[in-house]
């Protein structure tokens, strides 16, 4: 046997560890779409949200998000039709801590737009509404293989648009397939006693 054989064997082999390697660790490139809900003091509303992240480098992944909720309570106020439509874009980093733990965080730049009407009780008479908000968010989680389908995200959210708010989390990710898995994630903000829940499907890209 050769020494060229024998080093192809060996490059072979280490190529092939690499890979399995590789696809035994986190993918952060996909897809989710799904339902939203936001249970708050200040206001509660139901709609939908589909977000992108994109595994740019191995420690580095872009992230998009967008949602359209329709929001029919709002305290002091009554006849409430109020849509938010919240885009977010930024950047993310991750790093793997054991082959199935990940460490991870994101910072956003947020867009609330507000459009609608409703009637204040101090008014007494339909207003109609127009508004904006913008700042960042900032989330640090943690991706778990829990089981072999199984993944648990616990997370912390800091969001500072119009007010400064904190909160804690948990998502779940069940794999059906390798490319669709079904997402849960709960996020309750203490400051204004807010729930924010999303259930939807991911695709892995």
């Amino acid at each position: 046997m050769t020494k060229k054989y024998i080093l192809g064997i060996a490059a072979a082999g280490i190529a092939t560890f690499s890979q399995m390697t590789a696809a035994a660790g986190f993918n952060y490139t996909f897809a989710e779409a799904g339902y939203r809900n936001v249970n708050s003091d200040p206001l509660d509303g139901d709609g939908v949200r589909v977000s992108l992240s994109y595994g740019a480098t191995d420690y580095i992944h872009i992230v998009g998000d967008y949602s359209r909720m329709w929001i029919d309570d709002v305290d002091g106020a009554s006849n409430v039709s109020i849509d938010l439509d919240e885009f977010k874009v930024g950047f993310g980093g991750h790093y793997p801590i054991t082959k199935k733990i990940d460490l991870a965080g994101t910072i956003t730049y947020v867009d609330d737009q507000y459009t609608g009407d409703a009637v204040p009780s101090n008014l007494g008479y339909k207003t109609k509404i127009n508004d904006s908000e913008e700042g960042y968010e900032t989330t640090i989680y943690g991706r778990i293989q829990a089981m072999k389908k199984l993944e648990m995200t616990p997370h912390i959210v800091h969001r500072e648009v119009e007010d400064s708010s904190t909160g804690f989390g948990l998502g779940l990710v069940y794999d059906l397939t390798r490319k669709f898995a079904v997402r849960f994630r709960a996020t309750r903000f203490d400051d204004d006693n807010a729930t924010n829940l999303f259930l939807g499907m991911r695709l892995n890209m």
